[in-house]
């Protein structure tokens, strides 16, 4: 087994603002059952409304580690979940073919 020499320098963890994995759960659930794209600071007031609130560099973490694997995406109109693909999308995507 190969051992890394250098340790990798984390892309989304600094001072200040390092979400828990149950902040990243909280703002996947909010984000995945809402209806319309939701703006930072209601993502913000629906994260208190639930008693987990959170700062905003820790949420702006979480929402850049969640976009960065395609979970969500950000808009015009703010944030929305992007469902995972499935059935003739995933199939087309897997292949390269245009839908």
């Amino acid at each position: 087994m190969v051992v890394p020499v250098k340790a990798p320098r984390p892309k989304h963890a600094k001072p200040g603002a390092n979400p828990t994995l149950e902040t990243l759960e909280y703002i996947r659930s909010a984000l995945s059952t809402a209806e319309e794209p939701l703006s930072r600071n209601r993502l913000l007031s629906i994260l208190a409304s639930w008693g987990h609130s959170t700062t905003r560099p820790s949420l702006n973490a979480g929402i850049a580690f969640l976009a960065q694997d395609g979970s969500i995406a950000e808009g015009s109109k703010g944030l929305v979940w992007v469902p995972q693909a499935e059935g003739p999308a995933l199939e087309a995507i897997l292949r390269g073919r245009r839908l």
